[in-house]
């Protein structure tokens, strides 16, 4: 097991611009404090204020957006780093961990990773990712049926430019076609940071947000030591030469994690429990009272130990005696976020203390709340009743079912771009504009400036003249218009539906 020193993990350098020579440790905190106000000021944050958490196209202002939940998260983040490193330092091992010096950065870097985590979501979540793989997926159709006839024309366009060319390129292009099927939320935060808009932040900042390990283009099962890590895609091929890079920068081995980033996790596991269920009281869905009545019945499959007691009875207990002088429900919801913090957060940074050599190494194949201790029992039962009353009710799943038609229609809208042939493309990309192409020419107008000068940037690489330039060409063309999409917000992909669809 390698020697655990902090000064090897958080790398203050960045890939553009880096600060050369030894830093000091106020230097080096102001180098994580530029990270801070690039995150903060950066527009994919503010969009999160309009990508409502569980409710889809929400106006209720106290129920929960992205921006608020990720707040909570950044917040209890910050709580475990905290208490990681008093912890530390009552062992007498921040000297010894390297980290006398970078507990400050060592705090930022949790609390912005916490603040970035759901960045990448696109419009109404899951489904939102559901609904752009499913579309790509019918559209780019597997390497063994393309020799078959299509009868859906949509299909056929799209399965057709991906099969021209060589057969030497069909391990490529079935490469890609996985890679575009398996648009996943946290690939695309990686995306958003380095790609689409160039932040620039330090090599530690960045591995801090990259939860999952696995490519988007992997295919078959990972391997059983990071069956966990590589549970869903973390980057996409778009970024693979980054991420690599970002591995060799943080010393860290193939599909291995960065340490900071099970905090982060963590985080957002003890917070979105108590939110859904606190937003699902505000839009009544439930009151708190039948919310307790839940919790009870859910927990009756466990011992009804001190943890369940000393956690949501003391809140419900509470709650009811200080009723007179406050709203029940709010009282509730307080206690209940203060004593679940006040347990889980102590267990979580004991975890990552007692796992340290694996976690330093990146090799824990475990989430630090998921165990067998009541603990996780504790957030599995918040998680149960979330599940079983919340996300079922049939006002989510309705709003859920709307968002998934409005990001398939405005793919459908879209798919004129992706029909168009190389050579028509790119004359469109050169002059903006195509007479015999109208509607076309109109749809890449729509596109932002920050995502077709993706695209450039990225075909510009290529050599037009190689034998896989049209796959790859083909390829970043689709990542512009998943790109363009998954970068809305809740409201304005919704209008934007409404407006091209002339139901207005």
């Amino acid at each position: 097991m390698a020697e655990i020193d902090f000064r090897n993990k958080i790398n203050w350098h960045r890939r553009y611009r880096s600060p050369q020579g030894v830093k000091s440790e106020r230097e080096i905190l102001r180098i994580f404090e530029s990270d801070r106000g690039r995150i903060i000021n950066s527009p994919a944050i503010r969009r999160l204020q309009q990508k409502t958490q569980v409710f889809p196209l929400e106006r209720n202002a106290a129920v929960r957006t992205r921006l608020t939940h990720s707040m909570e998260v950044q917040q209890v983040g910050r709580y475990i780093a905290k208490e990681i490193l008093t912890r530390l330092k009552e062992l007498r091992l921040l000297e010894a961990y390297g980290l006398e010096e970078l507990t400050g950065p060592f705090e930022s870097i949790v609390e912005m990773a916490c603040l970035m985590h759901d960045i990448g979501n696109p419009p109404f979540g899951h489904f939102g990712e559901a609904a752009i793989n499913d579309w790509f997926r019918q559209r780019l159709v597997p390497e063994d049926a393309v020799s078959q006839p299509l009868s859906d024309d949509r299909c056929e366009v799209l399965a057709l430019r991906l099969r021209e060319g060589e057969e030497s390129l069909n391990a490529l292009r079935n490469k890609v076609r996985h890679d575009l099927c398996h648009f996943e939320g946290n690939a695309q935060g990686i995306r958003l940071v380095h790609t689409l808009m160039r932040m620039n932040l330090t090599w530690a900042q960045v591995g801090c947000i990259l939860k999952y390990t696995r490519p988007a283009w992997w295919v078959g099962k990972p391997p059983a030591s990071h069956s966990y890590l590589m549970k869903k895609p973390g980057y996409y091929f778009s970024e693979e030469a980054y991420v690599e890079r970002l591995r060799k920068e943080l010393h860290l081995d193939t599909y291995s994690r960065f340490p900071l980033t099970w905090i982060m996790e963590a985080a957002d596991d003890i917070s979105y429990c108590v939110a859904d269920l606190e937003d699902a009281v505000e839009k009544r869905i439930f009151t708190v009272e039948q919310l307790y009545h839940h919790l009870h019945e859910a927990w009756g499959a466990h011992e009804k130990d001190s943890l369940f007691a000393l956690v949501v009875e003391n809140a419900w207990e509470k709650s009811r005696a200080n009723s007179l002088s406050r709203s029940a429900e709010d009282q509730f919801f307080m206690y209940l976020r203060v004593n679940t913090l006040n347990k889980l957060v102590p267990y979580a940074a004991q975890r990552f203390i007692d796992n340290l050599p694996q976690i330093f190494s990146g090799e824990f194949n475990h989430a630090l709340l998921e165990d067998d201790s009541g603990f996780s029992q504790l957030l599995e039962l918040y998680k149960n009743v979330a599940i079983k009353h919340v996300f079922s009710h049939p006002d989510v799943e309705q709003l859920e079912l709307q968002g998934y038609r409005v990001i398939s229609g405005l793919l459908e809208i879209y798919r004129p771009l992706l029909q168009l042939s190389l050579a028509d493309f790119t004359e469109l990309v050169e002059k903006e504009r195509l007479s015999r192409y109208p509607i076309a020419s109109r749809l890449f107008h729509k596109l932002s400036t920050r995502h077709r000068l993706a695209y450039v940037e990225a075909v510009s690489k290529l050599s037009p003249d190689a034998a896989e330039y049209p796959v790859l060409e083909y390829y970043h063309r689709c990542r512009l218009i998943q790109d363009y999409i998954s970068g809305m917000t809740d409201l304005y992909s919704w209008d934007e539906y409404r407006r091209l669809m002339a139901v207005e």
